[in-house]
């Protein structure tokens, strides 16, 4: 088994803090799961995930304001983006994501993980949408493909 999903003192930081939210995550889930059942507590996540999600679009949006930004291109919106980047590794086709921080986290706990996952990535719709961006994805690693692919384009006003 790879490296890639454990958490070890000698990485950066910010890897390291990502793959401890990634476990939070999964163990918060699992045992909302246990408690509640599928159905209920994969409601509950759900709706957990999407509250978070426009918490971070209400808080960044507030930033940007702070800052007389207008989030209006993916340019705008990265400036103020929450989420840092280190632990994911991108393709080369535009929007993809080969190595995903969280997947490499969650894949250790096969199938809970992957359910898991899937209740979770619905986020990025979202965090993106709240700023008025449409996000496709047409592949996705929650779905057992190989990449993510994020097609972003912005909403007609």
């Amino acid at each position: 088994m790879s490296n890639l999903g454990k958490i070890r003192s000698d990485e950066d930081p910010c890897v390291r803090f990502g793959k401890l939210f990634a476990e939070l995550y999964y163990y918060m889930g699992k045992n909302i799961l246990e408690a509640l059942g599928e159905e209920k507590g994969s409601q509950v996540i759900s709706a957990a995930i999407k509250e978070f999600g426009e918490h971070r679009v209400k808080n960044m949006k507030e930033e940007a304001e702070e800052r007389g930004l207008e989030v209006k291109d993916m340019k705008s919106f990265y400036e103020v983006r929450d989420m840092p980047d280190c632990g994911w590794v991108y393709g080369d086709e535009k929007g993809e994501v080969v190595q995903c921080l969280f997947d490499e986290v969650w894949k250790k706990y096969g199938e809970l993980g992957k359910k898991l996952q899937k209740l979770y990535c619905p986020i990025d719709y979202t965090i993106y949408g709240g700023f008025g961006f449409h996000l496709e994805r047409p592949r996705c690693k929650a779905d057992g493909d190989d990449t993510c692919v994020f097609h972003i384009t912005r909403n007609e006003l």
